[in-house]
């Protein structure tokens, strides 16, 4: 078997027989972690755009592969849902006024990274300011570009060529075969997608050892991860969820709390008080900031 094919193929049940581990020394609580040997047998599709074409001109060498195709378009997630995995992430734009700053394409630029964003605003003058948002409220608009985090762009270049997914990445998601994440509140796992290598690493490390996590760690793109939610084949991708970077999240924790302070400084404690567009990403996500991120990152 090729290497290119052999790539193809990853699943996510290596052998092994580590089951519920839950790593203690992190920044931010997160779900469980634990291998599932029972899907030893199934593979996970994260192909990029030249994979998908291999994968299509071998398939129609294939015998009945004209009587498969209806089963793999079918392989979809509702845009809703999908959309609502989008909400757990946050973005942050550069505002003046009530609208956000546009650049010579007419398109606004969202970060991923808040830091790089107050940065960038400290360079536009005291009338501008940084927002954040859900994912999902500008991931589907053509008039916006997503900026990934300069840390993950740094931190994929130490990710080898064989163990990248997608040769063209423009904004990294990482992540390990094996592992998946358990919502205690609902006992559902999940294929575990993080904007942080070093994220996915405090995980993986302690079950793992640093050598070999390292070694394990794979990447993709997050246009590729979302094409085929949408467009199939959704595969395992249909349990996965997206991880934002811990530092992004608590700054949306630290603004939600300080524009509750400065409206309502003589009612604290009143999620309704809070501005609409904090309260989550749109209105299929289920409940609590960016949708199930309260539910996934326990206090």
């Amino acid at each position: 078997m090729s290497a290119r094919r052999a790539l193809l193929m990853l699943t996510l049940g290596l052998a092994a027989s580590v089951l519920g581990l839950c790593p203690s020394a992190v920044r931010v609580r997160r779900p469980s972690l634990a291998y599932s040997p029972h899907v030893a047998a199934q593979r996970l599709l994260v192909m990029g755009r030249a994979e998908r074409r291999m994968a299509k001109k071998r398939s129609k060498k294939v015998a009945g592969a004209r009587s498969a195709a209806p089963a793999s378009r079918g392989d979809v997630l509702p845009r809703t849902e999908v959309l609502a995995r989008l909400a757990e992430v946050p973005v942050f734009g550069l505002k003046s006024g009530t609208e956000f700053l546009t650049a010579q394409d007419s398109c606004s630029c969202f970060y991923l990274d808040a830091r790089e964003a107050e940065r960038m605003c400290l360079k536009m003058g005291s009338n501008v300011r940084v927002e954040g948002l859900a994912l999902s409220e500008i991931y589907f608009d053509p008039k916006t570009r997503l900026k990934a985090a300069d840390s993950a762009l740094s931190q994929l270049q130490s990710v080898p060529a064989g163990a990248r997914l997608e040769p063209n990445i423009k904004v990294p998601l990482f992540c390990i075969d094996g592992l998946q994440t358990t919502d205690k509140s609902t006992g559902i796992s999940y294929l575990p997608l993080f904007n942080s290598k070093a994220e996915l690493l405090e995980f993986a490390v302690p079950v793992y050892g640093e050598e070999a996590a390292k070694r394990m760690v794979l990447a993709t793109d997050l246009s590729v991860v979302v094409n085929n939610m949408i467009n199939g084949p959704a595969g395992l991708l249909r349990n996965a969820r997206f991880f934002a970077d811990a530092k992004s999240l608590k700054w949306m924790d630290d603004e939600i709390a300080r524009k509750k302070s400065s409206m309502f400084p003589d009612a604290p404690g009143s999620s309704d008080m809070i501005p609409p567009n904090l309260r989550g990403g749109n209105a299929g996500a289920p409940g609590g900031v960016f949708g199930g991120i309260q539910s996934l990152f326990p206090r």
